[in-house]
């Protein structure tokens, strides 16, 4: 269990990234140790990759790690985000292999 009892599954924040998003409220919730489950599908590929780096960058720093669920769906999370059951069962359940 992380932060007041809750899973890292109960957490994760699910967005499908558009121009009402912007990577710096993205990163504001990665510091606030939120896994998030971003899904790039209908976002432009350019911005799609600015914004994986920049929160690339903010997640190493927190200790954390990128996993692909699929081609573009990714997972942003500290590595005991990653470590706890619930998020590693909704990952194994989702991945594309």
């Amino acid at each position: 269990m992380g932060r007041k009892g809750k899973s890292a599954y109960d957490r994760t924040e699910f967005v499908r990234m558009s121009d009402e998003h912007t990577a710096f409220e993205l990163a504001d919730k990665l510091l606030r140790r939120n896994p998030l489950i971003i899904n790039f599908e209908d976002y432009n590929v350019v911005e799609s990759n600015r914004v994986i780096v920049f929160l690339s960058g903010v997640i190493y720093a927190l200790d954390g790690d990128v996993e692909v669920i699929k081609e573009k769906v990714m997972v942003f999370a500290t590595k005991p985000d990653f470590k706890d059951k619930s998020l590693r069962d909704f990952i194994k359940k989702h991945k594309e292999t």
